[in-house]
């Protein structure tokens, strides 16, 4: 039986330099499955099942070459049947023919595709926005690849040339003097961020918001300046960090941080990696603005990617009166949302509570609202309440904290009455949310 020696990505990365082109394609590789496949000249031509977290597998080999730098090249087949829906998603489905080099010792040293890598294929797509085949192929592997790469894309975009995935010694005396978090005790091995510019800049990822500030506190220490992105907001707030060199970034704030032509780039590709990759749903301006105006529900449906899509963009400050709509709309999409999770019942009603937290954010944009003209809405406040009408929308919002430029907005006869128009816009806060992209989406092309 001819098993290969160290075959995991471990040891492709100790054999190739950490610029490698091709490396974010290779860590995704199965190699727990090559371990299994018997690389012997007596199984040429024939299939091999291999069975690994209760997936099969099917590999042949289908030629063997000995180099003549004395190294096997073989060339072999490998496909998958998964057998429910969520293996399909947990683990990637492969129908591929790979070139894996070892020794005469059989020691492992690299592997590749024989053709084009499908992961190859899936990038050029996504960022094209061509994601029929994403649909097809969609799986967790797939996902955090397309995330990954997005964050390096952005990264190099934003911050010019450095270096991927190079690792460092995690030093035991902090290079930055941050309190240590005594549930996230500083890390003490080695850490190989996405992408960094030595020890002056970090840039790292979740997909999650809560593990982002966990890795927050875990770093926080070891990069004069640290940024952790995540791509899916969590609901409610637990341990936050608030490390000065840290920045914990939504997708969605990290391409605005570029700038709004970043952003409305990626505006599709984000909204594909929070909704897991499944496909998205279009819809038309017209029949949006239809339904609004009469609607045929009494209160819609809120969907989970559009609370994501919410929470990610909470703290940017629109600049541009389709931004600002589309802002607004999702502030009151998030209002609906815990108000009918409040009224439920959930023992969670505490949890909820505490989401509304958004509205110290929606205070800093009414603060810098009041200070920017060319933002075309009529805003008026009272102590207990802020009312601002923009395309024929009244949103309205209770107990958003008073900043200062707000309470002086209060007091001044420019602080003129609106009256309400009586039309309740929570029920219907899905349809706006979805009127508002439209209409955004139209500006920026």
């Amino acid at each position: 039986m001819t098993l290969l020696k160290n075959c995991n990505f471990k040891t492709w990365a100790l054999n190739h330099s950490p610029e490698h082109k091709d490396r974010i394609y290779r860590e995704l590789y199965p190699y727990r499955v090559f371990q299994r496949i018997n690389f012997s000249e007596n199984f040429l031509n024939r299939e091999q099942t291999v069975e690994f977290n209760k997936v099969k597998y099917f590999a042949e080999l289908l030629k063997i070459e000995l180099q003549e730098n004395e190294r096997f090249r073989t060339t072999f087949s490998l496909t998958t049947i998964p057998k429910s829906k969520r293996q399909k998603w947990e683990k990637r489905s492969w129908n591929e023919k790979f070139q894996i080099v070892y020794s005469t010792n059989n020691e492992f040293i690299t592997v590749f595709t024989k053709n084009e890598d499908s992961s190859k294929d899936l990038l050029r797509r996504y960022f094209k926005g061509n994601f029929q085949k994403i649909y097809a192929n969609k799986s967790r592997p797939v996902s955090d690849l397309l995330f990954r790469t997005l964050v390096l894309n952005l990264s190099e975009d934003l911050f010019g040339d450095g270096d991927l995935y190079q690792e460092f010694d995690l030093r035991d005396k902090p290079l930055v003097n941050n309190q240590e978090h005594n549930q996230f005790k500083n890390k003490k091995s080695k850490y190989s961020p996405l992408y960094s510019k030595g020890t002056n800049l970090w840039v790292c990822h979740s997909f999650d918001e809560e593990k982002a500030h966990r890795i927050g506190f875990y770093l926080g220490n070891q990069t004069k300046k640290l940024l952790v992105i995540y791509c899916n907001p969590t609901y409610t707030r637990h341990h936050r960090c608030k490390y000065q060199n840290v920045q914990i970034l939504s997708l969605f704030e990290f391409a605005f941080k570029h700038s709004k032509s970043v952003f409305d780039a990626y505006d599709q590709q984000i909204r594909l990696l929070q909704n897991h990759l499944n496909e998205q749903v279009s819809y038309s301006e017209s029949e949006l603005l239809k339904e609004i105006q009469n609607p045929n529900e009494e209160k819609y449906e809120i969907f989970k990617s559009e609370l994501m899509e919410s929470l990610g963009i909470m703290k940017i400050v629109p600049k541009k009166t389709d931004d600002l709509f589309l802002y607004l709309s999702a502030m009151n999409l998030l209002n609906a949302w815990i108000n009918r999770q409040r009224k439920a019942k959930t023992k969670k009603k505490e949890l909820f509570r505490d989401m509304y937290f958004f509205k110290t954010y929606l205070s800093n944009t009414i603060s810098e609202m009041l200070n920017d003209e060319n933002l075309l809405a009529k805003i008026y406040l009272e102590p207990d309440l802020a009312m601002i009408e923009l395309n024929d929308f009244q949103f309205s919002f209770h107990h958003v904290p008073m900043s200062d430029k707000m309470t002086e907005f209060l007091n001044s006869d420019r602080n003129i009455e609106i009256k309400w128009s009586g039309k309740r816009l929570q029920p219907i806060a899905p349809l706006i949310f979805r009127y508002a992209r439209q209409l955004n989406k139209k500006a920026s092309a």
